[in-house]
């Protein structure tokens, strides 16, 4: 099993600080619900486990990473701690990794730096197994720790050239180095992961330290052990669905797995609103999706059913075979296509696939920006209520629907706050309600012994400044006689 345990953000967008639990249910999983404001970082979380996953994959960042680092400070900084293995014997191991953008104008990110704490105790995970980081400048290059280790490894001069194109290659494309591949003259996708290569090139080596190579055989290995899981389980079963930025599932796509020619499994977006040019393996694959989709689909929208349509389509660049699959909806006799389904059908739908994940699979990290996207508040509800019954893998979405408060128990939630300097709280518990929701609103409203909740709106400012858009022509000065009757909250006379 792997599980995330804690995710803390700094400097990432307008989160200067802030630290998230993720806290196991009695099914087993866990269900983490992101309250807050606009703009107070709900979405940033759900960015941050996109890039969560794309490094600890091996994989280049998101190109829209860049946009996720303070723009005050230009540097960012993720850490997350993992659980790793059952809990009877359970190993954690904890990534931090700082990234700044490629450059000033630029969406793109680069890694920074970089390191590793392993342990089997939450709360003593001890020194830095392992890191990398960017000396003072860029063409200062980087330093790999423990050092007198890197030293000994880069004495072989073979291995030398490898680790250090790597570590080009892995800064220039937005890479983490602990968690890349070895770089070679040809791009070669099934190439060996560099810790492990290393491992067992230094082991074939004559002239390594006894000091070192007692660390590499114990230290480097247990990271390989643990790399080799957490590579897995980024690349299988972790998912994220934002409406925007990119990701790696969309408002109307959703991801089918497959397997590619070195044996990976690996994702192919499927549009529900139009025709997909697919091979025969992919639609025979998303078939067995559709047929699961059509069990869990009635079970929300009484009576609607979804099938799938395959028709001829001319060969691909190479020669292959391929049809066209189509998507439909069905109640009754009626059959449309699916893009005639309404907005929540359609995005409850783009859902699916990854809510099976969550609530089989105790691997599985589900991360769902605006879950409530276009769906009917009771609705929404009765899917929490029973994910969170049965989960046994992790859900973790934002909302601005308060239904979510009325159906989850208290440790499902966390707020944002006023306060970027420790942005997520868990609502007051203290209450003459168990209501969540009354709770929260109350909180909200009129204070809690926590920060601030919601930075309200000066009274009737929002009104008052419709009025004088309405009216550009009125008198030059009506822009300070707002302020000073926003300050107070009194209506504007409309004369």
């Amino acid at each position: 099993m792997i599980r995330l345990q804690r995710l803390v953000l700094d400097n990432m967008r307008n989160i200067s600080h802030g630290v998230l639990d993720f806290d196991d249910l009695p099914a087993g999983g866990s269900v983490t619900g992101i309250y807050g404001q606009n703009g107070s970082g709900k979405t940033t979380v759900i960015d941050a486990i996109g890039i969560l996953r794309a490094l600890l994959s091996g994989n280049m960042l998101p190109d829209t990473a860049g946009d996720a680092i303070s723009v005050s400070t230009g540097l960012a900084t993720l850490t997350a701690t993992l659980l790793i293995g059952g809990k009877q014997k359970p190993s954690y191991l904890e990534y931090k990794v700082s990234l700044r953008r490629a450059n000033p104008d630029s969406t793109r990110a680069r890694v920074v730096s970089e390191s590793v704490r392993i342990g089997d105790d939450l709360s003593r995970l001890g020194r830095e197994a392992l890191g990398h980081r960017m000396e003072d400048s860029e063409t200062d290059g980087f330093v790999s720790t423990p050092v007198y280790v890197w030293r000994s490894i880069e004495a072989v001069t073979s291995v030398k050239t490898v680790v250090s194109r790597t570590a080009d290659r892995a800064y220039m494309e937005g890479r983490s180095f602990l968690f890349s591949r070895c770089a070679a003259l040809e791009d070669r996708p099934d190439a060996e992961f560099l810790i492990d290569w290393v491992v067992s090139r230094v082991r074939e080596a004559n002239g390594v330290s006894a000091r070192s190579l007692t660390y590499i055989n114990e230290r480097f290995d247990e990271f390989v052990r643990l790399r080799k899981a957490l590579c897995d389980y980024a690349t299988n079963d972790v998912f994220v669905s934002t409406t925007r930025r990119g990701s790696y599932a969309a408002y109307a796509f959703i991801p089918i797995m497959e397997e590619d020619s070195a044996g990976r499994n690996t994702e192919f977006l499927f549009d529900l609103l139009q025709p997909n040019p697919l091979t025969p393996g992919q639609a025979k694959r998303l078939g067995q999706t559709v047929e699961s989709f059509d069990r869990i689909l009635p079970t929300l929208v009484p009576g609607l059913h979804v099938l799938l349509k395959i028709g001829t389509a001319p060969s691909g660049k190479d020669g292959e075979d391929r049809v066209t699959a189509e998507l439909f909806s069905r109640r009754g006799d009626i059959t449309v296509p699916f893009r005639c389904e309404s907005e929540g059908i359609i995005r409850i739908t783009a859902l699916l696939g990854y809510l099976k994940h969550a609530y089989n699979d105790e691997n599985a990290l589900v991360a769902v920006d605006e879950f409530d996207s276009g769906v009917f508040e009771l609705l929404l509800g009765d899917m929490l209520y029973q994910l969170a019954d049965g989960c046994a893998g992790q859900l973790v979405f934002t909302a601005h629907n308060l239904r979510a408060l009325e159906v989850l128990p208290n440790g499902c939630i966390r707020t944002t706050v006023t306060d970027p300097n420790n942005r997520f709280a868990i609502i007051p518990r203290k209450s003459s309600t168990n209501n969540q929701r009354r709770r929260y609103l109350t909180a909200s409203e009129l204070g809690w012994s926590g920060p601030d909740i919601y930075d309200s709106p000066i009274p009737r400012m929002f009104g008052n400044s419709l009025y004088a858009a309405g009216h550009p022509d009125e008198d030059d000065d009506i822009d300070d006689d707002l302020a000073a009757l926003n300050t107070s909250g009194t209506k504007v006379n409309r004369g």
